[in-house]
């Protein structure tokens, strides 16, 4: 069916489409059908390992009534911030990078349509992202008799209109309040912060004393009566929606797209104007406009160019902390379960060393295989060993600053801990630096969070170093001599991707007659 141009299922189509070239674009050079392929066999393993796991599920007695609404009600507390910070972050992206938003704005078709067409698409790929994994398990329980299971696909495809509507309109409202210098930077933060608020949520909830866990808990605990009245039945509605409970599936799914609709409608305009205003937005760069003054050596003009590359760019330092959050929470787990031998250091030092490995080789890859000029630096009178030893030096600081404040929260606790968290830290650092080194992708900065889709090879064996690295400091602290086992492995490791000089290839001339 041909779709008539410039309607909303034309602009659908238009930005699945380009969804589905990004996605492409995550496998390499791989063939449409490979892709295709490899996406169905993944499915096909999700299935495989969901099927025990409902099963588990059936016989726990936790398939129906306010055991499953409870179970759910984890589920969409996960999904739901998720699907907000996946849009928030999104429109902020779309934004930024243009692509055809000035192609699209100067044709006559409303903003509302162009709006509401890239709000669907956001939500398909929110969703998409989490579907993956809570489909298989639904599909499962179906399959063995559960059918209620099926109103998972219904009240996510709510929860995905509901949640890319909120991620948009706070977006654009963060974008008119602050401008749009500051909105990239804000909207960023504010993504991370809801998409973790789930988990860390749980975990402020866990340093609660148990009275007032047991008052919270009470307070949005799932009414037992079926009515609207009471408003913890408005809280539970999505929960109850994929529970398969028919009214409450029905009245999320008005709400949601009610909610949707709303947004594009009334957000259309400020999206057009954002994306006008966005195109001439002011870089970080223009705020000090004072000639910078030339300092004698060359490492530490090297090493000032390469921290204000790193500095006046807010929105890659802010990607880059995202990993940084994501960790902390393990930490905390980890805690309150008393680690492994109820130590904190045992806690909190695997942690800090992985925080070390991931931001040394985040920061390692900028400096190296991000470089914006490399042509420039190729015709410098400076050899390239010496510019790659004082990019890695510049990355040194941020590091420190990074590290510096869960260090000193751990010394508190237990100096010794603290130390060899440090030592073992800068080990981790060491190697992922090395390792960016001696395997640059040259590439944009802005792909430093999709840089291992370049090389999945060297982003495992990233995650191999950090790992062995974050063993060997726990074993250290315990204060076994076996922490050797780890750092040797590690140096292993390295030593296997050294870089190696060119062999030497032989040739034999013919004898001249």
């Amino acid at each position: 069916m041909k779709l008539r141009p410039g309607s909303l299922a034309w602009f659908v189509a238009h930005d699945l489409r380009q969804s589905w070239r990004g996605l492409e674009g995550l496998f390499g050079s791989l063939s449409r059908g490979r892709v295709a392929l490899l996406i169905g066999a993944a499915i096909v393993a999700l299935h495989a390992i969901a099927y025990p796991a409902a099963k588990w599920f059936a016989a726990t007695g936790r398939d129906g009534g306010l055991d499953l609404v409870t179970t759910l009600a984890s589920g969409v507390l996960f999904v739901l911030p998720w699907i907000i910070a996946q849009a928030m972050i999104a429109t902020t992206r779309t934004l930024f990078t243009r692509g055809d938003l000035d192609l699209v704005f100067a044709a006559p078709v409303s903003s509302r349509t162009v709006l509401a067409a890239r709000a669907l698409a956001i939500a398909v790929d929110g969703v998409g992202s989490v579907a993956i994994l809570l489909l298989p398990f639904a599909n499962m329980n179906a399959l063995i008799g559960r059918w209620t299971w099926l109103a998972v696909y219904p009240a996510l495809a709510a929860t995905g209109l509901f949640g890319s509507a909120l991620g948009i309109a706070l977006a654009l409202v963060l974008f008119s309040s602050l401008g749009p210098r500051r909105a990239r930077l804000a909207a960023q933060i504010a993504g991370t912060a809801i998409g973790a608020s789930f988990v860390l949520g749980l975990q402020a909830l866990g340093l609660l004393p148990a009275s007032a866990r047991a008052a919270f808990m009470r307070a949005i605990a799932a009414p037992t009566d079926a009515g609207f009245g009471d408003f913890r039945s408005i809280l539970w509605l999505p929960a109850k929606a994929a529970a398969g409970d028919p009214q409450s599936l029905l009245l999320w799914s008005l709400i949601s797209v009610v909610v949707f609709c709303t947004a594009a409608l009334a957000f259309g305009k400020s999206f057009a104007a954002a994306a006008v205003q966005s195109a001439g937005a002011p870089s970080a760069r223009s705020r000090d406009t004072r000639p910078a003054a030339f300092r004698a050596g060359l490492g530490a003009t090297l090493r000032i160019k390469e921290r204000r590359l790193l500095w006046r760019d807010p929105w890659l330092m802010s990607q880059i902390a995202l990993q940084v959050v994501y960790t902390l929470p393990v930490s905390v787990i980890l805690w309150r379960n008393g680690g492994a031998t109820g130590s904190v250091g045992v806690a909190f030092a695997p942690s800090i060393v992985v925080i070390a490995a991931q931001l040394s080789g985040s920061l390692a890859w900028i400096a190296l295989s991000g470089e914006d000029a490399p042509e420039f630096l190729a015709t410098a009178p400076v050899t390239r060993g010496e510019i790659e030893r004082r990019k890695i030096e510049t990355i040194a600081a941020p590091i420190v600053l990074f590290l510096a404040a869960p260090l000193a929260g751990l010394a508190v606790v237990s100096a010794w801990s603290a130390l060899l968290a440090g030592l073992f830290a800068i080990g981790a650092g060491v190697s992922t630096a090395l390792l960016n080194l001696w395997r640059q992708a040259p590439a944009r900065r802005s792909m430093v969070l999709r840089r291992h889709g370049q090389s999945k090879l060297v982003g495992m064996i990233e995650h191999l170093l950090s790992i062995l690295w974050a063993v060997g400091a726990v074993i250290a602290i315990i204060g076994s001599w076996t922490a050797l086992a780890p750092i040797v492995l590690a140096a292993l490791v390295l030593w296997v991707n050294r870089p190696r000089p060119l062999a030497r290839v032989a040739i034999s001339l013919p004898a001249s007659a």
